[in-house]
């Protein structure tokens, strides 16, 4: 999907992924009460204002320690984060995917949680459709601290009926990863067959009978498919596992590296391709260099992969000329960086050079200076008072292998966001055209195309580790060359410096 710009599916959870992170069973609840099923406590609540529903179900709706996120929902925000999903729609009540997102490294600019019930939905309309916030979270059955649930089936059908023409738009042709809900809900399965796009119905039992016949069901169902297990899974073969390995991290770096083969497996199509690159070539070991900001510089780095998109810009050579390579911004010093064989294949000025945000605003630079002692030596750009956005921060530490990486590109067919694994932390001799035999890059495999040179590949912490030198398009075999910043950080640092 990233590889293509199509649209990620949208996330429907249902009680199944609040019955996995241990809350409390309809059962329960029965129980509790003193019901012996369904109807009897549907005609309970009828009766029932919203503040003595919120009393009597809050400690069943929530998790005794707020703060403790389960693996399940700090894998599905950190799926959020990682722009791999951009709207969830939830007929839960209770705080768990809200608790998840506040510790996951999004902020409140990143994401919106829309309550239905509550916010007006001539309003819904035009948050939906907004590029930012990126991410959104619809409750459809109204939320536990707002006071506002629907428990009974006409509350339902009335909460679905007053929300539908607001999402109808929104939901058009995309498709669903279903977690958690049965789907035998009828305004529910409507919405998601009526979007018209594939539906992942990934569940411990089958779908409902009404959905069999469906030709655009994808059943993923059985044992171990329950929430917990399959976003943990997924984010871990997606290599999106920032919230749980900053937690650990401390302990040591290297024991939370991802198995790359559990990334790109059989099902990948990449048997076979894994193994570490022959004919590698040595290289004396470099004094670690970082940004090291100041304290208040420090304050102002990239914190998101939102201000990652914000602080890469595309490099174009005319005022109205589609950009043709990628930059970077960086915190300290406040440069604009990119593939310094752009500067002498792309025809520039180099005293008027332009850059494209990715909002599409257009801003006019010039270059600062040019590294030297290697064919993609980093090319430094000023940075225009017009860029706003938050800078990165770079570190030279050595790519190791299995290391996940993300690239933000700005140019070409593929722009935005997409992963990477390194292949080999050691440095690669490849064959270059039209350069010829080029040394000290380093083997990544992922999917980038023409217009990635100079794009950023950062760490789980964001942290800038090179940028893309060369690759190849071919989607058989995806090869990426990333120049590591360990070999240029020091010429952007100090003019000249090696």
């Amino acid at each position: 999907r990233r590889r293509l710009g199509e649209p990620p599916p949208v996330v429907l959870l249902g009680a199944g992924a609040s019955a996995a992170a241990g809350l409390a069973t309809m059962k329960a609840l029965y129980d509790f009460i003193g019901v012996p099923g369904f109807p009897e406590f549907v005609a309970y609540l009828e009766t029932r204002s919203a503040n003595e529903r919120y009393r009597l179900l809050s400690d069943f709706l929530q998790t005794q320690d707020p703060h403790e996120v389960t693996p399940g929902y700090r894998a599905l925000a950190a799926l959020c984060e990682h722009a791999y999903f951009d709207v969830v729609l939830t007929t839960n009540f209770d705080p768990l995917l809200d608790d998840a997102l506040a510790t996951a490294r999004l902020r409140r600019r990143d994401y919106l949680l829309l309550i239905n019930g509550v916010l007006r939905t001539d309003r819904l309309r035009w948050l939906l459709a907004s590029r930012s916030p990126r991410v959104k979270v619809v409750k459809l059955h109204g939320d536990l601290f707002h006071r506002f649930m629907a428990w009974t089936p006409a509350e339902m059908d009335d909460y679905l009926g007053e929300i539908g023409p607001a999402l109808a738009p929104v939901l058009s042709t995309r498709d669903f990863l279903v977690v958690g809900h049965s789907l035998r809900d009828d305004r529910i399965r409507e919405m998601v067959t009526g979007a018209g796009g594939a539906i992942w119905f990934v569940n411990l039992s089958p779908a409902p009978d009404e959905l069999q016949a469906d030709h655009d069901l994808r059943s993923v169902v059985g044992d171990g498919m329950g929430f917990e297990q399959v976003f943990t899974a997924l984010a871990e073969r997606l290599g999106a596992t920032g919230a749980k390995r900053r937690v650990v991290r401390s302990a040591s770096r290297d024991s939370t590296a991802p198995d790359l083969t559990a990334i790109f497996g059989v099902d990948a199509g990449l048997e076979g391709e894994l193994e570490a690159i022959v004919g590698s070539v040595a290289r004396p070991e470099l004094e670690r260099v970082t940004t090291a900001p100041g304290a208040g510089a420090a304050a102002e780095a990239a914190a998101t992969i939102d201000d990652l998109a914000a602080a890469t810009v595309g490099i174009a050579f005319a005022d109205d000329a589609p950009p043709t390579g990628t930059g970077f911004l960086l915190a300290e010093p406040r440069v604009i960086v990119t593939d310094g064989y752009l500067a002498g294949a792309g025809g520039f000025d180099p005293e008027r050079i332009t850059l494209v945000t990715g909002s599409g605003l257009r801003l006019t630079t010039r270059a600062s200076h040019l590294g030297t002692g290697h064919p993609f030596s980093p090319w430094v750009l000023e940075a225009p008072a017009g860029l706003k956005a938050r800078g990165l921060r770079a570190s030279a530490e050595p790519l190791k292998k299995g290391e996940v990486l993300q690239f933000a590109v700005a140019a070409g067919e593929r722009t935005g966001l997409a992963p990477g694994t390194v292949l080999s932390g050691r440095a690669t001799p490849i064959d270059v055209s039209p350069l010829g035999r080029v040394t000290g890059l380093v083997h990544v495999r992922a999917f980038l195309a023409p217009g990635s040179s100079g794009a950023p590949a950062v760490d789980d912490d964001l942290a800038v580790r090179g940028f893309v030198a060369a690759g190849s398009d071919d989607e058989a075999r995806p090869d990426t060359y990333v120049y590591p910043a360990g070999r240029w950080l020091a010429q952007v640092l100090v003019p000249g410096g090696a």
